[in-house]
């Protein structure tokens, strides 16, 4: 009998997952990325210094200079909007946001009181009801039952009447109205103003709907321009077309969810407000076919690449889809359709920097920052661009 005793086997050590260290501090702290799960990065990592006279004031469609980062080889270089067309050829695919802005402010008062206010449409509730959701100032006076009235230039009155409360300066407005949709809402239209900027001030001569409007805009529902959207010409369309370049239209109607700070410290905690979008079967049909053929697919601004992102079917190409979403995107986020995109500089602690990060790297898009800065492009709504390759 043998009586010698077994070594026991020693269990296999588990391997510890990949690891990076936080690109800002020298403490051990790290990242599992091997799950693409956020761990360290926090609010104030996505904070810095743009000077004020790097933000211009009013809309600029010359001499757009354009940042190009390659991801692949970590390299930047420096170039005009125009050529734009060095880096996409047949077969790439440039999505767009087709939303159309409209005018989204408007000032009444209170039928028994007199009391001037001022209501934001935020979004469309029910169309057959001529109900929408709104913000409205001041709001302590705004109360369920109140009527309100807005005046046009031959003073014809608009009523309405608030129907429910949402938030603290939110209320549900249902306006009492017989005409159609349509006319319905240009009447609204008219009878609005512009949504001043929300990073800078402008003077009123600026606020003109025309300028605010991509040549391509055709569904209307944004209270906020698609500013990366103003970059393109007729003549830079064209020129794009010529090389073979598709061009594929979504709509993801923007409100002031996008361009918001983020007010927490803990990426997680943020909630994102719901915005609709709608992404048609041609649109997919284009996106499919570029990315079997592993050619390029552009988004032109953030909005594009959430509302993309925000409908990829289980083989990771994307579905048609109309719905609402509050997607937010962070380190260290998987990209499942669009692999580059166009946008501007944006504001230090927006929704964006973090959206951008998740795509080009922390470090490579803070050391982008630092030379937009040194280098005097122009930030924010109406400044440069900035393409991801």
């Amino acid at each position: 009998m043998n009586t010698r005793k077994r070594k026991r086997n020693n269990p296999k050590r588990t391997r510890k997952p990949n690891t990076i260290k936080h690109p800002t501090k020298n403490k051990k702290e790290s990242y599992n990325i091997s799950k693409h799960i956020l761990i360290n990065f926090k609010t104030s990592d996505f904070n810095f210094t743009v000077p004020k006279q790097l933000i211009p004031n009013k809309p600029r469609f010359e001499k757009v200079r354009l940042m190009v980062l390659n991801r692949d080889n970590m390299s930047i270089d420096h170039q005009s909007i125009y050529n734009l067309t060095h880096y996409f050829g047949h077969g790439d695919t440039i999505v767009f946001n087709n939303t159309k802005m409209y005018k989204s402010i408007l000032y009444g008062k209170k039928e028994k009181t007199g009391d001037n206010i001022q209501v934001y449409l935020v979004r469309e509730v029910n169309k057959k009801e001529k109900s929408w959701e709104v913000l409205v100032q001041p709001a302590r006076k705004i109360r369920i039952g109140n009527r309100l009235f807005f005046l046009d230039e031959n003073n014809e009155k608009m009523l309405a009447v608030v129907h429910d409360n949402t938030i603290s300066k939110g209320r549900i407005l249902k306006f009492n109205s017989d005409l159609p949709n349509k006319e319905f809402k240009r009447k609204i239209n008219h009878l609005g103003n512009i949504q001043s900027d929300i990073y800078t001030d402008f003077q009123n001569s600026f606020l003109d709907l025309s300028k605010m409007q991509t040549i391509y805009a055709k569904k209307a529902g944004s209270t906020s321009p698609h500013f990366p959207g103003l970059h393109f010409s007729k003549f830079l369309l064209k020129k794009l077309e010529l090389q073979g370049v598709n061009f594929s239209y979504i709509t993801l109607h923007l409100g002031t969810n996008t361009y918001e700070k983020i007010l927490v410290e803990d990426l997680q905690k943020h909630k994102m407000k719901e915005e609709y979008f709608n992404i048609p079967r041609k649109a997919c049909q284009l996106i499919n076919s570029s990315l079997k053929s592993q050619k390029k697919v552009c988004a032109v601004g953030t909005s594009t690449l959430r509302a993309l992102e925000s409908s990829v079917s289980t083989y990771n190409t994307l579905n048609p889809n109309k719905k609402w979403t509050n997607k937010f995107i962070y380190p260290y986020y998987k990209f499942h359709i669009v692999n580059s995109i166009l946008t501007n500089f944006h504001p230090p602690k927006s929704t964006l920097i973090p959206l951008l990060a998740a795509f080009t790297g922390y470090e490579f898009l803070m050391k982008a920052y630092d030379i937009a800065i040194k280098e005097k492009y122009k930030f924010y709504n109406f400044g440069d661009a900035m393409l991801i390759l």
